[in-house]
């Protein structure tokens, strides 16, 4: 028998669960007992008795289907009793006697995780493929983000470790096992789809693999739902087990089966039936836009201090003036931070008294001019009134470590 994983409590009597049932109009007020409910989310088959068993809390019931216990919220299981009630006269959806299956993909949930703020350090992927609204088949896997450096913050939201990633290759090295999955005539889905597309965006290294793709945010399919919209929000809305939030795999599915949900929520049979109907809308994923140039947020360098007991003395950031310029894998308080760690002097500006120059990645577009701390440092240098190193990412990275 299939418990639901949270922790829940029995209702102490009939008479509170009959309260509850009326308080939220599963039951008429004027019943003696509690009215017969009906259950026809993902976890049955078509339309199936259901009882109210207990309580997670006040917004989360826990009823029995067959033998299993599943978390569902209140307002979305009276929503299943209307849908049924109202099925045979329902002018906004015609179902079919019967639903032949296809076996062709509905969509691709797709969830990324990454390693620090910035969208190019991709550190898991989870991918959920849709066939004929079940999930059918999954992906998963944990990448090497550049220089494996990650943010403490991210660490503690995914879990996920330098010492877990110390051997895998970069995301870019798995991406001809996987891209089919990104193919043109897939959907590809996600809950706040603006990140993990630009996570994509950013993590391919070569311009010409980045497929032209469809895809769509789950956001705007649970719009209905009172109250917040995460992912894990939705997933106890519609009495979906997430288990592990953030982890890549859990996420992706979960992401799929609330897609899933809507498209049964509104009567629908198909999840084409349910685009063109409901329209949540679809945007076109091109490969010009990852050529566009992603720009740093700005940093208050007279905020930052040392987070270190003590500098070594000997190490060749120690009293230097250093600045940075460029778009950095990291976000750019993040690699000042480790510069200062160091004993460097950190500068946002380009001056005859600059050491070093931290060079990230510049605009790529053709015909671009040069980044002009980097025109600068060079004019000093060549001029000789200056004699400031121009050091890569890479190479700086390196020595921070």
């Amino acid at each position: 028998m299939a418990i639901t994983p949270l922790e829940w409590f029995p209702f102490p009597s009939e008479e509170k669960r009959l309260d509850y049932l009326k308080e939220h109009k599963l039951t008429p007020k004027t019943y003696q007992e509690p009215k017969p409910l009906f259950y026809s989310g993902i976890y049955a088959e078509g339309t199936e008795v259901c009882t109210a068993e207990g309580l997670v809390n006040e917004n989360t019931l826990v009823i029995r289907v067959g033998e299993e216990y599943h978390c569902i919220h209140p307002d979305y299981l009276l929503e299943m009793q209307g849908s049924r009630k109202n099925s045979s006269a329902s002018k906004k959806v015609q179902k079919p006697a019967a639903e032949k299956k296809t076996g062709g993909i509905d969509f691709v949930a797709i969830d990324f995780e990454t390693a620090t703020g910035n969208y190019n350090s991709a550190c898991s992927l989870g991918i959920a493929v849709v066939r004929d609204l079940e999930v059918a088949e999954t992906w998963y896997h944990t990448f090497q983000p550049p220089f494996n450096y990650y943010e403490e913050g991210n660490v503690y939201v995914h879990g996920i470790t330098p010492a877990m990633t110390e051997h895998e290759k970069p995301f870019d090295d798995y991406w001809e096992e996987i891209r089919h999955f990104f193919d043109k005539k897939n959907l590809i889905l996600a809950h706040n789809a603006r990140f993990d597309t630009n996570v994509l965006r950013k993590s391919l290294k070569d311009d010409a693999k980045v497929p032209n793709f469809r895809y769509a945010d789950t956001l705007n399919m649970v719009k209905f739902i009172p109250g917040r919209h995460g992912l894990d929000a939705c997933c106890d809305y519609f009495g979906i087990e997430l288990e592990h939030h953030h982890n890549g795999l859990e996420d992706a599915i979960a992401c799929a089966k609330v897609a899933i949900a809507c498209v049964k929520a509104g009567g629908y049979t198909t999840f084409d039936e349910y685009m063109k109907r409901e329209k949540p809308g679809t945007n076109e994923f091109h490969l010009s836009r990852r050529n566009s140039f992603y720009h740093q947020k700005a940093v208050k360098i007279s905020e930052l201090t040392a987070t270190v007991d003590q500098f070594d003395l000997t190490h060749p950031l120690y009293q230097k003036r250093v600045a940075f310029t460029g778009d950095l894998t990291l976000e750019r308080g993040a690699a000042m931070q480790l510069a200062v760690n160091k004993g460097a002097v950190v500068r946002s500006g380009v001056s005859a008294k600059t050491d070093i120059l931290v060079i990230g990645r510049q605009n790529e577009l053709p015909g671009a001019p040069m980044n002009k701390k980097e025109r600068k440092a060079r004019e000093l240098t060549e001029e000789g009134k200056a004699s400031i190193r121009l050091m890569e990412e890479a190479e700086f990275m390196e020595l921070v470590k």
